[in-house]
């Protein structure tokens, strides 16, 4: 559940601060550019979690988290410091591919350990951040 949580926030977390970052990147120029950038995630990541999700039914379902909260935690990183908006788009699309590993393989462990009357409870709670967020 906490790692759902950062996930949905870090999906957020830079909505929130568009006049910070528009001023520290002022290559992004347009309103247009910023839509685009934070669509281009989301597109990304709709793509990239029907393959999660095949990698996530092949192989090791905590073996595939943990590299994408590896990947995820350095394009949090690398986030932070770029400087143009190009380099943002990049950074951006690589948070869709990590984030997108994260979510399917998440659902199908807890379903590998959750079977009947406890599964839909599992499910609410791990994602009961999607709600705050």
């Amino acid at each position: 559940m906490p790692v759902a949580l950062l996930n949905y926030l870090d999906r957020q977390m830079l909505a929130s601060m568009k006049e910070s970052v528009m001023r520290d990147i002022p290559s992004i120029a347009s309103e247009e550019n910023w839509g685009y950038m934070l669509g281009q995630f989301k597109w990304v990541y709709a793509v990239f979690s029907l393959l999660g999700g095949y990698l996530a039914d092949r192989f090791s379902r905590r073996s595939t988290i943990c590299t994408s909260l590896f990947v995820w935690s350095v394009v949090t990183w690398m986030t932070g410091r770029v400087t143009t908006y190009n380099e943002l788009l990049i950074v951006r699309s690589l948070m869709g591919i990590s984030e997108a590993f994260y979510m399917p393989a998440a659902l199908a462990l807890i379903a590998d350990y959750h079977t009947g009357h406890t599964r839909s409870r599992a499910v609410g709670l791990h994602q009961m951040p999607s709600i705050a967020a």
